[in-house]
């Protein structure tokens, strides 16, 4: 209960920066956003729905004193409650561990409800002399270059279906890169989580005949190496781009075959703003993965070595500006292993200047094969998630 004053002053902090005069030149930013997400979640219609509610707090703020040294802090404070709670024991714990060396999360206050939760995903210092900038801190490390699956990706794995999160997560991290030129970098980064088990890897980007080409390598969670490539540039006028990674095990046992993740997609914007999305992703699935249901992994923390729960991922995503004010998106994934689908609607309303209406729906439908000594059997899912959130951003 003593953080509460520390967590008020955070929340309320935005209304003081507003008030004070905004036409003096500053070295700081603070932005962020107030959201309030209803969702609801069932297997068939005919089931028991399970009702939620969030209301979501964000703060970012950085402080640029000079050239040489920045620093930023993004804070979540959120507010949960409803049926999830009483219908998945371990969902509580999943929301309040923090994956980081250092443990930034907390359980403000909770009972078997609801929870009161807050989170520092950024807290990170970089200085920059010349060529050489050193990021020391919670951090996103960013080395994707595909839009929906990322397998360079190895710092702040994400899910596609998490949509209330664009931030995405950060690690604990020390990271150093040099730029000899405008279009060529050299990065190594090292990441601790919450086990202190370390990831370590370095990366170089270059541009060639007009693509961003980057090659990677290291060792991920103290237990695989990776090598991976990746690719962005344009074919015509739309633009292709893809990545590699290959995992294997450090200490092999009987399995010595790794594991494969590669992707590669189109993406094209045209003249009356329709633009279009496709991925084609495989994702080599361990010998031992066998889900007990869809929402025991659409729940779980993304692994770099699983992006998905299907080995082949066909996706197409369409978004259309209808008016100044109104737009709309569909996403469609085809998982041929599943014999399954999803498909992903959603729609955004400006109510006023920075005041978002969005509805989102998302719909899966497949089949979990039983890999196990019972092969005959398989399992069935389907699963139907809503949500309505009103946001504003400030």
């Amino acid at each position: 209960m003593s953080k509460i004053p520390f967590i008020l002053l955070l929340i309320f902090s935005p209304f003081v920066a507003l008030a004070q005069t905004s036409g003096q030149n500053k070295n700081w930013e603070l932005k962020g956003y107030l959201n309030d997400l209803q969702m609801v979640q069932f297997q068939q219609i005919s089931d028991p729905w399970i009702l939620d509610n969030e209301v979501h707090n964000r703060l970012d703020f950085s402080w640029y004193p000079g050239k040489v040294f920045r620093m930023g802090l993004g804070m979540r404070n959120r507010f949960l409650f409803g049926q999830s709670f009483s219908q998945n024991l371990s969902y509580k714990g999943s929301l309040t561990t923090d994956p980081g060396l250092v443990n930034l999360t907390w359980s403000i206050f909770s009972g078997n409800s609801f929870l009161l939760m807050s989170q520092f995903d950024r807290a990170w210092f970089s200085v920059t002399i010349g060529k050489v900038q050193i990021t020391v801190g919670r951090q996103r490390i960013n080395w994707g270059q595909s839009i929906v699956w990322n397998p360079n990706d190895i710092f702040n794995t994400y899910s596609f279906y998490d949509f209330d999160y664009p931030e995405r997560p950060g690690s604990d991290a020390v990271r150093l890169q040099f730029y000899p030129s405008y279009t060529s970098s050299l990065e190594a980064a090292v990441k601790w989580n919450n086990k202190g088990k370390i990831t370590v890897a370095g990366l170089c980007r270059f541009n060639l005949l007009q693509y961003d080409i980057q090659f990677m390598g290291g060792l991920v969670d103290d237990q695989d190496y990776i090598v991976g490539t990746g690719w962005s540039g344009n074919i015509s006028q739309a633009g292709f781009r893809g990545e590699v990674s290959f995992f294997y095990p450090k200490n092999p046992s009987e399995d010595t075959s790794g594991v494969l993740l590669a992707t590669m997609g189109l993406d094209y914007s045209f003249s009356n703003s329709l633009y279009l999305v496709f991925q084609v992703f495989y994702n080599q699935l361990p010998p031992n993965f066998q889900p007990e249901s869809l929402l025991s992994v659409y729940l779980a923390p993304p692994s770099p070595k699983t992006l998905s729960f299907a080995e082949w991922n066909i996706f197409l995503q369409g978004s259309y500006p209808i008016t100044l004010l109104f737009d709309v998106n569909l996403a469609v994934m085809y998982y041929p292993d599943r014999n399954g689908f999803f498909i992903g609607p959603n729609i955004n309303y400006s109510v006023r200047q920075n005041v978002d209406l969005s509805f989102f729906l998302q719909y899966f439908n497949g089949r979990f094969d039983n890999t196990g000594p019972q092969q005959d059997q398989s399992l069935n899912f389907q699963a139907f998630i809503s949500a309505l959130r009103l946001k504003w951003s400030f």
